[in-house]
């Protein structure tokens, strides 16, 4: 749907074009925003305010529009940012080369104020003319993997990025940058940990809990905060780099294997989980101090690059009410299921109590089943803290029934054994590298300042 001819009228009259930033009076109230295309009534003006927000604002005869001028930063905070144009980048030889593979999110994309969609950017130059302190830093070079929602992904695509990985190192660089849609990124960055070990150089995935138009965009931030980390610190592995806070000023390395996005928009929504943050990069002063110890950088370490996955995994959520029915499915299509079970001991409904609880006798009797020939592991659904089977009778049972504790996020555990099974089907050797610590995914113990602090 288009403007109505008295809107188009207005804008012209002020010389406003889809996408300009206007001040728009109206009441003797203000509204200062960007122009989107019309999603609705012909006779309101659709603005996209400092906030990210979409409004609708009807028109009348003493509305005034006036067109502003768009800058990069407000104030020291972080603003919407827009592409333009740039030369062609060169190269300096006294510059670290750090290669960005865009893998799907807002955090490389741009909006597209006709259409009011998001548009990837697909070359280096594209990159650094919106987040253009990464030239100063480094000597960018950008490659577009594939542009979609991390919800979207499957193993096929890990597989593809761990290529690409293999593939940056060779043709040489002294770091990595993945940029990626938040939603799954934990589980992109923990199956790449178990699939490029050993490596000489650091690989960052990085997203956006907000969009580049977005005055509370925090991708940029996240961009040089990366680049600063991986230019001016001897870090090597995988790790995740997001804002430290809701403010503009830091962000956190996080490990690849322990770290879940927990909550849905904040911008410090991901969270070290049983583990402190590997480091913290200062924006400002890019001043970088580590909290945990690390593989340092060697450009002569050979990297070690494991592909193979299987699919056909599952993990479960046990809730009350859980029926020994519902895994007819995972008996037949599994090779392998992640529990996640209740509380420190990750236990399952199969104690009969009552007339209500007979049936969780078909539950454990399912369970037996189900292990003689598939891989099954239990987890806790409580997010932190250490699993511990051996507590209650009924983990003793569970153990006993062939389901056996992983004590490591239930998301990590999936991830590990559908690699796992991707390299062998031999029961000893999955519960073998199963117990094995890789990538630092094993919960060794629990620890209380890695619980977050009631703060109220």
């Amino acid at each position: 749907m288009d403007y109505s001819k008295t809107i188009l009228d207005l804008l012209k009259k002020s010389s406003v074009k889809i996408g300009d930033k206007i001040l728009m009076t109206k009441s003797e109230k203000e509204y200062s925003g960007i122009v989107m295309p019309n999603t609705g009534s012909s006779e309101c003006i659709v603005l996209k305010l400092d906030s990210g927000y979409n409004i609708g604002i009807e028109i009348d005869e003493k509305t005034h529009i006036k067109k502003l001028s768009e800058e990069a930063h407000v104030e020291g905070k972080m603003v919407s940012r827009k592409l333009q144009r740039i030369e062609k980048l060169k190269f300096d030889p006294k510059k670290p080369t750090i290669a960005i593979l865009n893998a799907g999110g807002t955090i490389a994309s741009r909006i597209d104020y006709r259409t009011g969609g998001v548009t990837p950017v697909f070359t280096s130059e594209e990159l650094v003319s919106m987040v253009p302190e990464l030239a100063e830093i480094a000597n960018i070079r950008c490659k577009m993997v594939f542009q979609m929602w991390s919800e979207d992904m499957e193993p096929e695509h890990w597989q593809i990025l761990a290529k690409e990985i293999a593939e940056e190192i060779e043709e040489g660089c002294e770091g990595i940058i993945i940029t990626h849609g938040t939603d799954y990124l934990h589980y992109t960055a923990a199956i790449l940990a178990f699939m490029v070990q050993s490596l000489p150089i650091p690989v960052l995935i990085v997203g956006s809990q907000r969009s580049s138009d977005r005055g509370s965009s925090d991708g940029a931030m996240n961009l040089i905060c990366a680049s600063k980390f991986i230019a001016s610190s001897d870090f090597s592995g995988v790790a995740i780099c997001m804002h430290a806070n809701s403010s503009d000023n830091s962000c956190y390395i996080l490990p690849a294997c322990k770290t879940r996005k927990m909550h849905t928009s904040r911008r410090d929504a991901f969270r070290p989980i049983n583990s402190k943050p590997i480091a913290i990069v200062d924006y400002k002063s890019e001043k970088i101090e580590f909290f945990l110890d690390y593989q340092k950088k060697d450009y002569k370490r050979k990297l070690i690059l494991e592909t193979r996955y299987d699919k056909k995994i599952a993990l479960i959520k046990s809730y009350p009410g859980f029926r020994a029915e519902q895994l007819d499915w995972y008996e037949k299509n599994c090779n392998g299921i992640i529990f996640e079970g209740s509380g420190m001991a990750g236990n399952l409904p199969i104690n009969i109590l009552d007339d209500h609880t007979k049936h969780h006798k078909d539950f454990l009797e399912k369970l037996k089943k189900i292990t003689e020939k598939t891989a099954v592991y239990m987890t806790s659904q409580c997010i932190f803290g250490r699993l511990n089977m051996n507590v209650y009778t009924t983990g003793r049972d569970l153990q006993a029934a062939g389901c056996q504790p992983a004590y490591m996020i239930p998301e990590v555990a999936l991830v590990k054994l559908g690699w796992i099974l991707g390299q062998t089907k031999d029961p000893k050797q999955i519960k073998e590298m199963m117990e094995k610590d890789f990538a630092g995914e094993i919960i060794e113990r629990s620890e209380l300042d890695e619980f977050p602090p009631n703060d109220l």
